[in-house]
């Protein structure tokens, strides 16, 4: 049946819906606190139980696929874009607690066991993804295809447990030394992947691209300095890093940061031409904690006296923050795009599961 057929396209790399979408539901909520918008919160919330219905059906979806198509798990396992993107799921199970603590409060009774419970599953999944990616790496004969930017997402996940580590602290302070540990384990980690892997991933990209098409879903690793930042303000706040060295490096990470998105709104308005690729959805995770490093930055540089720095970084993160709606939106289009040219097409050219076109990404590689 095509509706079964066409089950086989729904893999790891569909988890970004998801997590743009709740990572959208964070965005919208600081914009809501920044305007002081009833009505902006109320989206967030939306948003935010959208992204919990989208993670779930994926999941399911996910699962069915590798029930039905088991040679596809064996393909997917020796393919490093699809380990990767398995790395979403930490890296959503992450943005779950994020918005739900932001939403309605610091947990408290059951509702704390189960903040534990994810934060812990989130770090066990993420550190074992990226163990599994490295074995990858030194063992298997690597095409330059899949040398993307999408492999420096598992040492994201890593270092994205920084985002609930104060949350965890205040809620359950038993737990303070195990969470500084994991956090400070997490940052050494991803520093030291990013360094390695984004190198392989940028030389791989300058010889292999060959087409403007490709480049928007290519490169830019878009949120790295911003997790980078949200980790060195963490680490000053547990008394490891003063503030005046923390506040150096954080600014010094958040103009390169500011620069990367710029360069990728550029190229990508450039580039993309025809039906929108659904590697768009990767983007508002990244753009996200960009805007939130934002905030954090903007409030460091305003209690020193900095205030004019402070409206310059708050402007910028805004403004970021701002465009995650409409690109939300727009990555919905990409989806209901893709979903329709699917089922419209003949029953003997439907896309094979186990074919090397990654149709889930519109024929394209993705990024994170």
């Amino acid at each position: 049946m095509p509706a079964f057929r066409l089950m086989g396209i729904f893999s790891s790399d569909w988890f970004s819906v998801a997590l743009g979408t709740t990572a959208a539901s964070v965005a919208v909520y600081w914009l809501s606190a920044l305007a002081r918008s009833p009505a902006l919160r109320a989206l967030g919330i939306a948003l935010a139980a959208l992204g919990a219905v989208a993670f779930l059906v994926i999941s399911i979806l996910w699962a069915a696929r590798g029930l039905a198509f088991p040679e596809l798990v064996r393909r997917d396992a020796r393919d490093l874009g699809k380990v990767s993107f398995t790395a979403l799921i930490p890296l959503e199970l992450i943005a779950l607690g994020v918005a739900l603590q932001l939403y309605f409060g610091v947990p408290r009774g059951a509702a704390l066991g189960l903040l534990e419970a994810d934060y812990f599953a989130a770090f066990a999944l993420a550190i074992s993804l990226s163990v599994f990616e490295g074995y990858l790496l030194y063992t298997k004969s690597v095409a330059g295809r899949e040398l993307t930017y999408a492999i420096l997402v598992p040492p994201i996940s890593v270092s994205t447990d920084v985002l609930l580590a104060s949350t965890m602290m205040q809620a359950a302070p038993t737990t303070r030394p195990l969470v500084a540990a994991f956090t400070l384990w997490g940052l050494g980690v991803s520093f030291m992947l990013f360094i390695f892997i984004g190198s392989l991933a940028l030389a791989a990209h300058v010889r292999e691209i060959r087409t403007p098409e490709s480049v928007p879903i290519a490169i830019f690793p878009v949120g790295v300095s911003s997790i980078l930042v949200m980790n060195v303000l963490f680490a000053s706040s547990l008394g490891f890093l003063s503030s005046r060295p923390a506040m150096m490096i954080s600014l010094a990470l958040w103009g390169y940061e500011a620069w990367n998105v710029v360069v990728m709104a550029v190229v990508s308005a450039r580039s993309l031409r025809g039906r929108p690729p659904m590697s768009v959805w990767a983007y508002l995770f990244p753009l996200t904690i960009f805007w939130v490093s934002s905030i954090r930055i903007s409030a460091m540089l305003d209690s020193i006296g900095y205030a004019l720095p402070s409206r310059i970084v708050l402007a910028a993160g805004a403004a970021t923050g701002a465009m995650i709606i409409p690109l939300w939106a727009y990555s919905v289009y990409a989806t209901a795009s893709l979903l329709s040219w699917l089922t419209s097409l003949p029953r003997e050219a439907a896309p094979k599961p186990g074919g090397e076109e990654d149709v889930g990404n519109g024929g394209k590689e993705a990024s994170p």
